[in-house]
């Protein structure tokens, strides 16, 4: 356990140090986003920049989700991933990942909230609940994580087409309230949705109440299938890393 406690620290920091362009490149939207909402916080009316920041939250957990995700593939190039795999699961190998990013968007989810909190004279955002929140964003993107991997070396084309997707089925380019009962009631039923709506709301002072209860209960259900999924999957997967790599590497020495 030391060892592992001691290999996420490590890989960590080592993001923190080294800011490869990979990295850089969901700090970059942040920081867009946050220039942005400045200049409307400068422009715009009360509501607008209400709806603004609902928006704007959307889309850093988009790209907070999408970068955890595509990031993650890095872990197919490192040498000996496979050999050292009773040393290091795969599990804590796509972790350092996933913190770093969610550290990022966490400091630039407050920073915004505070440039509209010091427009409106008011803080809307419930720390809990952005916390849990984020944490269910996590536990929802692990299983893509590992799927995204188990999917032989995707490629831009592939990825865009992800992001799209995403950015359809949840709550950026529309509002809730743009769309018909129906049509948000079957959105809803979409885990992205359900967190990423969850973010949204919470940063204009809308925080989890009961209410939002038996929509919890489905989230949390449809993790436990998704969970059990993937637990089957794992085994497969790493045979299927070993193929991978072993392809990679031969490929990479012939050139």
């Amino acid at each position: 356990m030391k060892k592992k406690i001691n290999y996420l620290s490590r890989e960590f920091f080592r993001q923190v140090e080294e800011f490869k362009t990979h990295n850089l490149t969901p700090l970059l939207m942040y920081l867009i986003c946050a220039v942005f909402l400045l200049a409307g916080v400068l422009t715009l009316s009360y509501a607008d920049i209400i709806r603004y920041l609902y928006l704007v939250i959307g889309l850093m957990a988009a790209v907070w989700l999408f970068s955890m995700v595509v990031l993650n593939r890095n872990i197919l190039f490192i040498k000996d991933s496979v050999v050292k795999i009773r040393y290091v699961p795969i599990f804590y190998r796509i972790m350092p990942v996933i913190l770093f990013q969610t550290f990022t968007f966490t400091i630039f989810v407050t920073v915004n909230a505070s440039i509209v909190a010091l427009s409106v004279n008011d803080w809307m955002v419930n720390f809990f609940t952005m916390l849990y929140y984020i944490v269910l964003g996590v536990l929802l993107i692990i299983p893509f994580i590992l799927f995204y991997l188990f999917v032989n070396s995707p490629d831009y084309r592939f990825n865009v087409a992800v992001f799209v997707v995403l950015i359809l089925v949840i709550p950026i380019i529309y509002l809730p309230e743009q769309l018909s009962s129906g049509l948000e009631s079957m959105l809803s039923l979409n885990p992205f949705y359900y967190v990423v709506n969850g973010l949204q709301t919470n940063a204009v002072n809308i925080a989890w109440n009961i209410n939002r209860l038996p929509h919890d209960v489905l989230f949390f259900s449809q993790m436990a299938l998704l969970y059990l999924w993937v637990f089957k999957l794992y085994d497969k997967m790493k045979f299927s890393f070993y193929d991978f790599n072993k392809k990679h590497q031969t490929r990479r020495n012939v050139e």
